[in-house]
């Protein structure tokens, strides 16, 4: 008997592909599942609670500078300074002087941005709180109190708002469809690893490369399928009669062993060919079996598979076995 090492054997992407086409729905639906998840996920993540929520808005002013002898007063006011006059005095003063009590230093400085993007003379205001009230508070009382300052600093001439927004929900970005592709893909590529951990591990017997990695026993065919293969099947079978005189059938049923009685007949017998049930009995018992098989003194002369799936069997090896009637049934 071989020494049986068919986990070590190298896969058969023919039959691979076939076992997978067979589980295609399951593996589509991890495809879906993984898509729904992603989109559960996402949406858990952009889902943020109430109390972190944060509202912007902003504002345009338009700073008129005035110039000093040289005409170069305005060039000392860029986008950092204006970060710092922000949060100094005497405008962050002023700004608190527009705001209700329960505003602190803090909380209004860490609202505020100021910068300028462009133009020298177009200031933004941005104003970020967790609540839309506040945010809009912060944003007027900031706004009047650089109108303030612009009538009062001699650097200006004037300062005014020409926009002002009110607050809006900040929302993370919509990535639904990129969500969705990433979760598919994360599906699709964890069904076919759990379904190729599968395949490697189920040694069932399908077709004669299955035997060939349990015993070297000849494979004497088919038992049943298209009218060649049970030829074929016939004309092995003939064969081996006529060389080693009365053979037995055994038919391996699942993963029953044979009785007492089954295995003294089979020993009176010149021969016996062990016909297993097609994607039914797992390597490793059909090894199990035939090492039974030698202890009982029992001459096993070949191997075969019955109830085939012939759907299966036309698609592994091509329509090469089948007769002209059988094409006519295709």
């Amino acid at each position: 008997m071989k020494d049986s090492h068919y986990a070590d054997d190298g896969m058969d992407l023919r039959k691979y592909m076939l076992c997978l086409l067979g589980k295609l729905p399951l593996v589509l639906g991890a495809v879906a599942g993984g898509a729904l998840l992603g989109i559960i996920v996402y949406t858990a993540v952009r889902m943020v609670p109430e109390s972190e929520r944060e509202y912007t808005a902003y504002a345009k002013v338009y700073l008129d500078f005035a110039a000093d002898e040289t005409g170069e007063v305005y060039q000392a006011y860029n986008g950092y300074t204006w970060n710092d006059l922000m949060a100094a005095d005497p405008i962050m003063e002023l700004t608190l002087g527009n705001l209700p009590a329960d505003y602190t230093r803090e909380e209004t400085e860490e609202a505020i941005k100021a910068e300028i993007l462009s133009d020298i003379r177009l200031l933004t205001i941005t104003v970020t709180t967790h609540r839309p009230e506040r945010t809009d508070e912060v944003l007027s009382a900031a706004v009047r109190a650089l109108e303030t300052y612009g009538g009062q600093a001699k650097e200006f001439i004037r300062i005014h708002a020409i926009q002002k927004t009110e607050s809006k929900l900040v929302v993370a970005d919509r990535r639904t469809a990129q969500a969705v592709f990433v979760g598919a893909f994360l599906g699709l590529f964890i069904g076919l690893l759990g379904f190729s951990l599968y395949y490697v591990m189920d040694d069932r017997i399908f077709v004669a490369g299955d035997v060939k990695k349990v015993t070297d026993m000849s494979f004497i065919g088919y038992a049943s399928g298209a009218e060649t293969l049970k030829q074929d099947y016939e004309n092995n079978l003939a064969y081996v009669r006529e060389k080693m005189g009365d053979i037995r059938i055994c038919e391996l049923d699942g993963n029953v062993l044979f009785s007492e009685e089954a295995f003294r007949d089979m020993r009176k017998a010149g021969g016996v060919v062990l016909s297993l049930p097609f994607g039914k009995v797992h390597g490793a018992f059909v090894s199990y079996v035939i090492e039974q098989l030698e202890v009982q003194d029992c001459a096993l002369c070949g191997v075969a598979v019955r109830d085939c799936d012939m759907r299966f069997l036309r698609r592994y090896y091509g329509n090469v076995f089948l007769t002209r009637g059988d094409r006519k049934g295709l």
